[in-house]
């Protein structure tokens, strides 16, 4: 028999700073019931986006796998802070990005466009060959495909991300798995129409990278940061983005290269950058406020975990001193793993930590919106029982 799974979305409103006895704390305010938006079999979270601030409202985007591996894939997206995920027809906003097979998803907006990014077979493909295949759609349900990668060339694309550089510019990273070996790679392109000649586009090769560790990419108006491992080492790659100039600086630089690390996350808004990562199967964060020239101390989020079964971040997202980060947190007594969600009001100096049920992978992200209020949203599956459809479910926080 199957076993199914419910991805649920959750938007909390702005962040309250609580004072304790003890570390400050982030509460958040009433939440709203859930609304079950759509159903269907093997539902699985892949990854979500918010941008507060654009000419077409403030938009929360989350992406999902429906069918079995590699499946298809879909994004949904609100146009009202996560309010609604309807149309005006009452119709809900779901688009598939990609038929089976399909392998990794991520997601970005920007220029008031909701942008997927996947790696994808196309029927020209040879086997065991996959493309970057990268989706614009605007709020009104127009849409443009292009093929990223040269079809010529031998890749095999696997564990991606994806970034928006500002209004200008997208940045997709991604591992070109072959055999027991990856290559690290990210492409950065000026967000013109796709299928016409972009004014700038490169693919950058950024070396040897571990396959199981994966690779994310975060991006402001003017950097773009990537992170993978290799040998076991934190590779962080930045490039400087000028986007009055049309250029990209085409050497990347190594920024750290710390040891023993695992599944690195990004976040980074404005000069911040945030880094969670596994060491020694736990899950610590480093912060930066200049942009990775330097970071601060390690904090530890999620003691539990150790070498053979470690706790992974799964996402981490800042927004001035307000930092989001959630984490499957491995119990060596229970010999499960736990959902948390940690946030920090201090720039990482103090966190809060909250346990959810067995709900499978959780995202969460900060939602800045025109009004200076910054929006807690979150995206995650359930565990169903046999038998049952997955659901797509949302909720907003109320102020």
């Amino acid at each position: 028999m199957v076993v199914t799974r419910r991805l649920l979305l959750v938007v909390a409103s702005t962040l309250t700073l609580v004072l304790t006895s003890a570390a400050p704390m982030v509460a958040l305010t009433k939440e709203a019931k859930p609304s079950p938006l759509t159903s269907g079999n093997l539902v699985r979270l892949k990854d979500m986006a918010v941008n507060g601030n654009t000419s077409k409202g403030a938009i929360a985007a989350v992406g999902w796998q429906e069918g079995s591996k590699p499946g298809k894939l879909y994004l949904g997206f609100s146009v009202d802070g996560g309010k609604d995920y309807r149309n005006n027809k009452g119709n809900l906003r779901k688009y598939r990005v990609a038929g089976e097979p399909a392998l990794g998803m991520g997601l970005a907006i920007c220029s008031g466009r909701v942008w997927a990014a996947s790696g994808y077979h196309f029927s020209s493909d040879k086997a065991g060959d996959s493309d970057v295949l990268v989706i614009s759609r605007t709020i009104g349900g127009g849409a443009a495909q292009a093929r990223m990668t040269d079809p010529s060339k031998d890749r095999r694309v696997r564990s991606l991300s994806m970034s928006c550089a500002g209004s200008k510019y997208i940045a997709v990273a991604w591992l070109n798995h072959n055999g027991n070996k990856a290559t690290a790679q990210v492409m950065i392109r000026s967000n013109d129409t796709l299928g016409e000649t972009p004014s700038f586009k490169k693919i950058y090769n950024l070396g040897l990278a571990e396959f199981k560790s994966g690779i994310d990419v975060a991006a402001t108006s003017n950097s773009v940061a990537v992170a993978f491992v290799r040998d076991g080492n934190l590779q962080l790659k930045r490039f400087d983005v000028d986007a009055a100039a049309n250029a990209v600086d085409a050497h990347p630089r190594a920024t750290v290269a710390w040891k023993d690390v695992k599944y690195p996350r990004l976040g980074a808004r404005s000069k911040r950058l945030v880094v969670a990562y596994t060491d020694s199967g736990k899950v610590r964060v480093k912060m930066s406020r200049d942009q990775g020239a330097t970071f601060s101390k390690a904090k530890t989020i999620v003691s539990t975990g150790g070498p053979r079964n470690p706790s992974k971040a799964w996402s981490i997202d800042v927004a001035g001193d307000r930092l989001v980060a959630t984490a499957g947190a491995y119990s060596k007594t229970s010999s499960k793993v736990t959902p948390q969600r940690l946030t920090s009001s201090t720039f990482g100096e103090n966190w809060s930590k909250r346990s959810f049920g067995n709900i499978g992978t959780r995202k969460a992200a900060l939602m800045k919106k025109k009004n200076k209020d910054v929006l807690l949203i979150e995206a995650w599956h359930n565990n169903a029982p046999k038998g049952f459809a997955d659901t797509l479910r949302a909720r907003y926080e109320v102020k």
